[in-house]
């Protein structure tokens, strides 16, 4: 089973992804309606679920979108040769990896005793001169990083724009015009194209 939890939670929101005046201009909105308070605030909350569906640990594209801090628990070091897999990218550093044996300070690895390999995928880190004998346990080992994106590509922003205006048009989750259907129909097409190409296609055995 993944033991990963949630270290720092992200300095970003959605409207760091799609602004609001982005997303009104998106929708074709009216001079008056840009500027009107409610939906203004309709419109922020709307940026805000869609991307609540996409981001982290239950979220639907299997990577963090904004960057926070997390750590991952194993019950002690990978074999020799093969690396500590860490999921949820895109990874952007490595902070520590950790000897969780209650020490204080923590026993905390030298940055020169391993190396990391970054990705889109999947983050590695290797041992260089082997990793040291330690006592297993559930939680024997931490490594903790940084994931992300650092810069919001358009396909993200053009798919958090379009579940948000989905959930802006359908709030009540529920159609029942004929019409109406074929347009979701279309819209979730759409929205599946996009999220083929931004999410990571593995599962939790992939990462252990």
């Amino acid at each position: 089973m993944l033991d990963i939890e949630i270290v720092t939670q992200p300095a970003h929101t959605a409207l760091n992804i799609v602004s609001v005046d982005e997303f009104a201009s998106h929708l074709r909105l009216s001079a008056s309606l840009r500027s009107n308070a409610t939906w203004r605030e309709n419109m922020e909350a709307a940026l805000h679920e869609a991307v609540d569906d996409l981001h982290g640990l239950s979220g639907k594209l299997n990577r963090m979108i904004l960057p926070c801090t997390v750590k991952r628990f194993l019950s002690g070091f990978p074999e020799r040769g093969k690396p500590i897999l860490l999921p949820y990218p895109d990874l952007i550093e490595v902070v520590a990896v950790t000897i969780e044996d209650q020490s204080e300070p923590p026993n905390t690895l030298p940055e020169a005793a391993y190396t990391v390999a970054g990705g889109t995928v999947i983050g590695e880190v290797y041992s260089i001169a082997g990793w040291p004998q330690i006592s297993t346990g559930p939680r024997a080992v931490s490594v903790t990083y940084k994931a992300g994106y650092l810069e919001y590509p358009h396909k993200l922003k053009r798919l958090v724009k379009i579940l948000a205006a989905h959930n802006m048009e359908n709030p009540e989750a529920t159609i029942h015009e004929p019409r109406q259907m074929q347009i979701n129909r279309k819209v979730e097409f759409g929205v599946d194209s996009i999220m083929a190409a931004l999410r990571i296609p593995v599962s939790y055995d992939d990462w252990l």
